[in-house]
């Protein structure tokens, strides 16, 4: 059985420079069940995190990173 990917659109009070994204992707993607995590190229305050839902959920997502020092919000799933 293959497993479905939930999305979650997060909004970043600041966008983060090429250096802080790769440093932030690579803690996210650490958290088991996180597949995919995007920053939009037209509006890089915006980052799309792709995980499965059995594995993970988006509040731990958003805690990891606002752990980390960033103001982020959930946008919507």
């Amino acid at each position: 059985m293959s497993k479905s990917t939930t999305d979650v659109m997060i909004h970043m009070k600041s966008s983060l420079s090429p250096e802080q994204f790769d440093e932030v992707a690579s803690q996210i993607k650490s958290i088991e069940g996180v597949v995919r995590f995007d920053q939009s190229s037209r509006k890089p305050n915006f980052i799309m995190v792709a995980y499965h839902a059995t594995q993970t959920k988006s509040l731990v997502i958003l805690n990891k990173l606002t752990r980390l020092g960033f103001n982020a919000s959930l946008v919507g799933i």
